[in-house]
């Protein structure tokens, strides 16, 4: 009995011993687990420390990028305000230049005229000396017969077609900054700046040469009656013959074959279309209009070009068969006048396709453009006629301008039905 309480009591032993031992590794195994938190709390709280820091860090840096920024924005407002102040002052003084320009221009023609008007008056004075010395030289020979050799009293002035040249050369001046003043003042509603200065059907000689109030006439009626004449005379072709017009050679009325009808037929169709404008002193501008579309008359151009061409070339002839300074002086305005009137007519010619929507014929525009013009109007503008040299300098170059436009009007019917292609929009067909 006592031997199974022993073993009973062993038996409770063992077991106290066995669960001591599992309330042990209890214990470690929870202590490891704690530890094992703890550490993965740690190493998380790290991590989250650090992205918490890149975070602030990236933050910092934008708004430092932002702060950076704004601070541009205002230099560049500064430099903006700065910058419009000084094109604001700029463009004050480049108007109140073109101001003082215009004005001092202004005074350089007046002055110009002035001189024009004495020079005038001093040649008038001059022939009242040359002809009293000639009734003195006659009296002399028929009274005594002595043959008396009087030197001239004064020469005339040479310089004033140079004068007049210069004048021309200040007024060309007034009208390009007029022009390029248009775009704010006048282009808005349509208007084109024109020279105030001109009246743009008035002859050419009464534009350009006045009789100073000291020549010996009535009235100034009789000295430009006079010169008109003078001009006329010198103007005119040398065998008497009438100066060609300026629009394109007539079909003849009964044409004889299939082309030359083809032909009468595209002028006919055409001259619905065509329109005509006096551009100075009676010299026509011609073009077509059908709808919106504007196409330029290049014939009759050409021959404006060539007549008024002509014209100069006679002139200058004439030039080298007198000997009075009046008459070499009056041929010298007539000359630079022409070249007036083809400036005016190459001016509207460049206005017509740059400002008017116009449009060159397409058949010549290997030959003709806005370029080429724009090259001839400025040769015309600032050349002088009446030097033969520069003359004779654009005679060459306008002479090779018309013999290769006239090789390709040669071809009459091409050229009227590329026209009116152009204008009709679509191939030209025989009605």
């Amino acid at each position: 009995m006592l031997e199974q309480f022993k073993t009973q009591k062993e038996l409770a032993s063992i077991f106290e011993g066995i669960e001591s031992q599992l309330d042990r590794s209890l214990a470690v195994q929870k202590d490891s687990i704690e530890k094992n938190l703890q550490d993965t709390v740690n190493r998380e709280k790290e991590e989250a420390r650090k992205r918490i820091e890149a975070a602030e860090l990236e933050i910092t840096e934008s708004r430092l990028v932002l702060e950076r920024h704004r601070t541009s924005l205002a230099e560049l407002k500064a430099a903006k305000e700065q910058i419009q102040d000084q094109i604001k002052g700029h463009m004050d003084r480049a108007l109140s230049c073109r101001q003082m320009m215009e004005k001092m221009s202004d005074q350089a023609c007046a002055e110009f005229e002035k001189i024009l008007h004495l020079g005038m008056e001093l040649d008038g004075i001059r022939h009242r000396t040359e002809e009293e010395t000639e009734q003195l030289r006659r009296h002399l020979e028929e009274k005594y017969g002595i043959k008396a050799q009087f030197q001239a009293a004064f020469e005339a002035l040479e310089s004033a077609a140079d004068m007049k040249q210069e004048m021309l050369k200040m007024k060309r001046v007034r009208e390009i900054l007029e022009s390029e003043a248009a775009p704010i003042s006048a282009t808005a509603n349509g208007d084109e700046c024109e020279p105030a200065v001109e009246n743009p059907e008035a002859p050419a000689a009464e534009r350009f040469i006045e009789p100073p109030a000291g020549m010996p006439a009535d009235d100034g009626t009789a000295e430009k009656s006079a010169l008109a004449d003078f001009i006329a005379r010198e103007a005119a072709p040398q065998n008497g013959g009438t100066q060609a017009p300026d629009e394109p050679d007539a079909a003849p009325e009964m044409p004889q074959d299939f082309e030359q009808a083809e032909i009468q037929n595209l002028l006919d169709r055409l001259a619905r279309y065509r329109q005509t404008e006096s551009v100075l002193n009676g010299t026509e501008f011609a073009y077509f209009l059908k709808g919106k579309k504007m196409v330029l008359d290049g014939e009759s151009f050409v021959g404006t070009v060539g007549r008024i061409s002509e014209i100069a070339q006679r002139l200058h002839a004439n030039l080298g068969q007198k000997e009075m300074s009046k008459d070499l002086f009056l041929i010298k305005q007539e000359i630079l006048n022409q070249q007036e009137i083809l400036r005016k007519a190459f001016l509207r010619v460049v206005r017509f396709c740059e400002k008017e929507d116009g449009s060159l014929p397409e058949y010549i525009s290997d030959i003709l453009n806005v370029r080429i013009l724009k090259d001839v109007l400025e040769r015309l503008t600032f050349g002088n006629w009446s030097n033969p040299a520069d003359f004779g300098s654009f005679a060459e170059h306008a002479g090779s301008l018309k013999h290769a436009l006239k090789a390709k009007f040669a071809a009459q019917r091409d050229y009227l039905q590329s026209v009116l292609e152009q204008l009709e929009g679509g191939p030209a067909v025989m009605s």
